[in-house]
């Protein structure tokens, strides 16, 4: 008789990354993908941030917007990003056309070793599952180094990061609750403490030394002759030391989302934070961090949304123009012929603008209008250098 020993080991490592026996467990279980989130409010910004710029204003072409609603287009972004997976399926209808195109939450589903796809939603008393077969679900992948059959998204590599943040942060806060050693140690001397007086310090220090607003308290302790009390302090004085390593951790955090510190609230030591430094980091953070995502999603979705009727993939960015500069390039733009004055005076809107008190700059670009020759007197010049 022969006999074959089968290793026993890989189910169990199934089990833990939260896979069925039939299914392909995920690198990293997306359940602590969602704790590192939950644990770490720059990490979520910054992933939060991202989603919103590389969905942008949404598809450019009506065809798609009516196949993928602008709210899917961002939560499959952010599953892109937090997950480094993104999955969506076609719905199809009777006949057999793609209706639409809906998001399957990345930390629900599973390739099958069958090929397919399976979703797994707990409803609060029982476990919905779904399959899918591979032509039916788009599996849209983070460009990663790691190989299998899920991508590791690039800012797992800070992942000790966020967790030492989230320690400090606990630690920290336990800190003026009570510390992880004890506070005190009392010493009595020269007879026996009362009953009532054992009972006032211990309610003391259990009940009233903990917490913001118990700081700065005094304990009276009334003795009798001959007695004395010695309370020495034993935690460190200085455990609040931790907020430093905080802040030079979190620091990492941009690097490793690619995100610019200010847009995380982060103020970079020596940057001048003027615009023009907000500017660089925006054009940037549009060249090498969105605009690579998105494409990546519009080479995933074009076959789809092309087989639906839409004549375009693209996805327009959202608007990266300095506050002003729209406005001071309108007279380029009239004496260009790109826009016409009846067009420029529309879109300055020189009511509003009087209403904004921003009169001074309306009645100057107004005047450099006219100064254009549309015949038409602006309400508040009277031509180049007229006064209203």
């Amino acid at each position: 008789m022969d006999v074959t020993l089968i290793k026993s080991g890989a189910r169990p490592e199934a089990e833990l990354l939260g896979a069925a026996g039939d299914e392909y467990p995920w690198p990293i279980d997306p359940a602590r993908i969602i704790g590192w989130t939950q644990a770490e409010p720059t990490h979520a910004r910054a992933l939060a941030l991202k989603a919103e710029g590389i969905a942008g204003q949404g598809f450019a072409d009506e065809a798609a917007r009516g196949l993928v609603a602008h709210d899917e287009l961002v939560a499959l972004a952010l599953d892109l990003e937090t997950y480094g997976n993104a999955f969506a399926v076609k719905v199809r209808d009777r006949t057999n056309r793609i209706a639409r195109i809906d998001r399957l939450p990345a930390w629900s589903v599973r390739r099958t070793r069958a090929g397919g796809f399976r979703t797994r939603v707990w409803d609060g008393l029982r476990e919905i599952r779904a399959d899918y077969s591979a032509e039916d679900v788009i599996h849209i992948r983070l460009p990663s180094a790691l190989p299998g059959w899920y991508a590791t998204p690039a800012w797992a590599a800070a992942s000790y990061v966020i967790e030492l943040l989230d320690a400090i942060t606990r630690y920290n806060t336990r800190f003026f609750e009570h510390n992880a050693v004890p506070d005190h140690v009392i010493k009595q001397s020269g007879g026996s403490l009362s009953d009532a007086q054992k009972a006032a310090i211990r309610e003391f220090f259990q009940t009233e030394f903990k917490g913001l607003s118990n700081a700065r308290k005094t304990l009276f302790v009334s003795l009798s002759e001959g007695q004395t009390l010695d309370i020495q302090a034993v935690a460190q004085p200085n455990d609040g030391r931790f907020i430093e390593l905080y802040k030079t951790a979190r620091e990492v955090l941009p690097t490793a989302h690619g995100v610019p510190p200010r847009l995380l609230g982060i103020a970079t030591p020596g940057a001048l934070g003027g615009l023009s430094e907000a500017r660089e980091q925006m054009h940037m953070f549009e060249t090498f961090t969105l605009a690579p995502r998105r494409r990546l999603l519009e080479t995933a979705l074009a076959p789809v949304l092309s087989e639906a009727g839409a004549q375009s993939a693209a996805i327009t960015p959202p608007d990266l123009t300095p506050p002003g500069d729209d406005i001071a390039a309108i007279p380029q733009l009239v004496a260009s012929g790109v826009m016409s004055v009846p067009e420029a005076r529309a879109w300055i809107d020189l009511e509003k603008s009087a209403k904004t008190k921003a009169i001074d700059r309306a009645k100057l670009i107004a005047s450099l209008l006219d100064a254009m020759g549309d015949g038409h007197p602006s309400p508040h010049g009277r031509g180049a250098g007229g006064e209203g």
